[in-house]
């Protein structure tokens, strides 16, 4: 774009609302090819654009000469039809004509420059071939008038005096005329200043210059979200505009600065969660712009209940100002709770961006039964840290046959690995059903993405994704093996490379946004027909991993504790388990919601007592419906994620309550045949009478939706992981949970509910009644039998669970202090240690002291 500065005639001196001059930027019309006259015009902006007089030049060459229009540019009569431009020049009184002498290179630019305009022209302001168009402070203004047409007179003055009171009107062109108006008069004393001092004005023409960019953006930016044109865009000014109208009471100002350049006006339902977020975004905008703002408060008038259940706070950067009243760097993100309820237990609860995976690293309360009449300090602080940035993507299966193209569903159990060449295998995860969505934990830098060896890498092989941008997704170069590249197909992956492989491709996450792939695989030749995960034998009913679990199998023991209560009952639990079996004992826990205290406790448990563990944890994906109470999220963890949460290796899994103590060596549980289910779990006692009046499963829905099956307590239950996979259990049951917890009223005991309503379709094994004993349902005749206690809560008593748990179980106070010396033995051991790291750092800095 050349721009061009013109003195506009004006009908009345005296009117403020017309500047007098205005900037003009010409835009050629989108051409094919660029012809003989287009790079005249082009050539002519590039050499007088600062005299007024080329508007006059431009409008004879278009007028008297447009047989050049026919003319290919880039021809050697460019030189004859230059000397016509350089004419007009001169004749038009412009004095550098007559030394104008553009060279060949000169001539090609401006062949490029019209390629380039048409482009922009054509894709960016929507502009057909050959169609002309006047752009007035960002509104596009088309001239209708098809260039063949010689009896249409297209756009003419009349059209040009509308334009300017519209844009005076409704584009705030008359605050940027005095604004405009003041500049030029400063720029012009600087000049004079400067001519009488004999130097150079050309600072003075830069700064001009600059002022004409920054109004002809601004104006366009006003333009755009004042009045948008309706057909490239949205009309929310217009909408602003008639929500204003229709309130009645009158704007709230917010902060002193009335007389700011900056002006916002915001629209809230003080009620609504958003109004929550956007007040603390409001607040940061007062402390680094001071802008003048106006505050409408929109509430609903119809409400069933309390919309606002929580307090809350927008974690911002800190910025202050020095001395001079300039900003300095931005503190660390932070949020102050000041005022509240010190007798109410509260949950510290963080809204991250999808992308981010955050863990608390510092903490010494509670932070899910958060009380603060119970805490001696001023301020209860936390501390936490982005452990991980996101890199999610969806993969898709290609059709690997000759000549085709189709589309196949997604890999479901494909296992990726994510590393460096160095180390290939730093995290894992597994490809779901659903979109063929898949997540791996990792941080800014170049990565390398492969299949994991194995089942997966021995069917499946990389393509080039042909998204291009839409695979957002570096491509290293390939190398193909001899088998891919024999296959013909025209899907696999470019041969000829030496650094990159047909199983691996190179990742490159640049930003804190995170990174979304589209991943795209295809069989490996002869591979076609083969199965990634085994075969579903109907035949033989299912008969999933019991055939495969052998006697000197590791016991893998799933579980998820939050809050500093229920963390001392998982250790009682893990204690109970080890001691009660012969069989070596993995844990895995959720390490969302773990405390930085006991992430810290269960190495060391582990260590002591011989057991395995790992931390495992999943992002709940943006597509998937979000629940907003934490225990509501631990609950979904339970169920949602369990086909992609653990290895391809790992053929089963028990799922353990931590307010649960184990009485039974659970190997026996762990390769029990569930004749064909992925699931088992222990049905509800109903040998407890007093309860019936809480049995709501015998009544209404659930009666008519369950057709005499038993519904199933979820706190110990056992996962076929290979059968599970089979079935398809994991996206079956998602798609559900999107279906039903949308509706406030579902899902109410949602690890719970969701597998007793989906058992017509993902079979459940009912487990012997003993396996899961529960006071409040099952009673005391049944006790002496029971092999796993589990201190579920009593509806109708609401006795709290320790006190319950002395009650309930014999064991319970020896392993509760035996947890309690192990927790105290290894807090002491750390804070030795520290007191050791103290004591030497201030030892060494005695040192460094004395030597200088």
């Amino acid at each position: 774009m050349w721009s061009t500065y013109c003195t506009c005639s004006s009908a009345d001196a005296d009117d403020e609302l017309e500047p007098e001059s205005s900037r003009l930027a010409l835009l050629l019309a989108p051409v094919n090819k660029p012809s003989a006259l287009d790079v005249a015009v082009v050539l002519a902006q590039q050499a007088f654009n600062t005299d007024e007089k080329v508007v006059k030049v431009l409008k004879q060459l278009i007028s008297e000469h447009s047989h050049l229009a026919a003319l290919p540019a880039g021809k050697p009569s460019d030189a004859d039809n230059l000397r016509v431009l350089q004419q007009l020049a001169e004749a038009a009184g412009i004095g550098s004509a007559a030394q104008w002498k553009p060279t060949y290179d000169e001539v090609q630019a401006a062949v490029s420059v019209v390629a380039i305009t048409s482009d922009l022209v054509v894709h960016e302001l929507g502009l057909p071939l050959g169609a002309g168009a006047v752009i007035t402070n960002g509104r596009v203004v088309w001239d209708h008038k098809s260039p063949t047409d010689t009896t249409s007179p297209g756009l003419v003055a009349e059209d040009f005096q509308l334009l300017q009171l519209y844009a005076m009107s409704f584009q705030r062109a008359d605050v940027l005329a005095q604004f405009i108006k003041a500049a030029r008069l400063k720029a012009n004393s600087k000049k004079a200043k400067a001519d009488s001092n004999n130097t150079s004005g050309s600072e003075v023409l830069d700064s001009v210059k600059a002022c004409s960019d920054v109004v002809m953006v601004t104006a366009s930016a006003l333009a755009a979200q004042l009045y948008p044109d309706s057909r490239f865009g949205s009309l929310q000014g217009k909408q602003v505009s008639e929500v204003l109208g229709s309130l009645r009471g009158k704007p709230i100002p917010v902060g002193p600065s009335d007389d700011s350049e900056l002006h916002i006006t915001a629209i809230l339902d003080p009620l609504a969660r958003e109004a929550q977020r956007l007040s603390q975004v409001m607040l940061l905008l007062q402390d680094v712009l001071s802008p003048s703002m106006q505050l409408y408060l929109n509430p609903q008038l119809d409400l069933s209940d309390m919309p606002l259940k929580s307090f809350y706070r927008y974690a911002l950067p800190e910025f202050e100002r020095d001395e001079s009243g300039r900003l300095t760097m931005p503190g660390a993100p932070s949020a102050y709770f000041s005022r509240l309820p010190l007798k109410r237990v509260l949950t510290l609860n963080l809204e991250l961006p999808e992308s981010w995976l955050v863990e608390p690293v510092m903490a010494l309360h509670d932070l899910d039964n958060l009380r603060l009449a119970d805490i001696p300090e001023q301020v209860a602080y936390a501390e936490y840290e982005l452990e991980a940035i996101m890199l999610t993507g969806s993969c898709n299966e290609v059709d690997s046959s000759w000549g085709k193209k189709s589309k196949l569903p997604p890999p479901r159990g494909l296992q990726l690995h994510l590393g460096t060449n160095s180390n290939p295998h730093q995290v894992d995860t597994l490809v779901m059903q659903n979109l063929g969505y898949f997540q791996l934990k990792a941080s800014p830098g170049p990565w390398q993405l492969s299949i994991a060896p194995g089942r997966s890498r021995e069917l499946y092989q990389l393509v080039a994704s042909s998204g291009g941008s839409s695979a957002d997704m570096h491509w290293g170069s390939w190398r193909s093996s001899s088998r891919a590249s024999s296959s013909g197909s025209s899907g696999n992956p470019v041969a000829g490379n030496a650094t990159g492989t047909d199983y691996s491709a190179q990742v490159l996450l640049h930003s804190f946004t995170g990174k979304h792939l589209v991943l795209k695989v295809q069989k490996r030749p002869g591979k076609e027909g083969e199965s990634l995960l085994p075969a579903d034998d109907k035949s033989q009913g299912g008969q999933g991993s019991s055939s495969k679990v052998k006697a000197s199998d590791i016991i893998n023991v799933f579980t998820v504790a939050s809050g500093h209560m229920y963390e001392r009952l998982q250790k009682i639990m893990i204690l109970s388990v080890i001691k009660n079996t012969k069989s070596r004992v993995k844990f895995w826990i959720i390490k969302n919601y773990m405390s930085p205290h006991h992430k810290r406790i269960i190495p060391a448990m582990a260590q002591h007592y011989g057991f395995d563990y790992e931390f495992v944890t999943y992002k709940w994906p943006h597509w998937l419906h979000k629940q907003t109470d934490k225990q509501r999220i631990i609950w979904a963890y339970k169920i949602l994620f369990l086909d992609v949460l653990f290895p391809l290796d790992v053929p089963r899994m028990i799922f353990v309550d931590s307010d649960q103590v184990i009485r039974t060596d659970p190997a026996e549980l762990y390769r029990m045949d569930l004749k064909g289910a992925p699931t088992a779990y222990t049905p509800f006692c109903d040998n407890n009478k007093e309860m019936d009046p809480y049995r709501f499963w015998k009544t209404g829905f659930w009666a008519n939706h369950l057709m005499d099956k038993p519904y199933h307590i979820s706190a110990l239950y056992l996962i076929d992981l290979v059968r599970f996979r089979q079935l398809a259990a994991g996206d079956q049951y998602r798609v559900i949970y999107e279906n039903l917890s949308k509706d406030p009223n579902s899902l109410a005991n949602l690890d719970q509910d969701l597998p007793n309503y989906a058992q017509h379709s993902i079979p459940i094994h009912s487990l012997p009644q003993e396996w899961l004993w529960c006071e409040s349902w099952c009673g005391n005749e049944t006790k002496p039998k029971a092999r796993t206690i589990d201190l579920c809560n009593n509806p109708k008593t609401k006795e709290p669970k320790l006190s319950a748990a002395r009650r309930i179980i014999a064991e319970w106070p020896d392993l509760d202090q035996e947890q309690a010396d192990f927790t105290a033995s290894v807090d002491a051991k750390f804070k030795a240690q520290e007191a050791a790291f103290a004591a030497a750092a201030d030892s060494s800095s005695s040192i460094s002291g004395s030597v200088e």
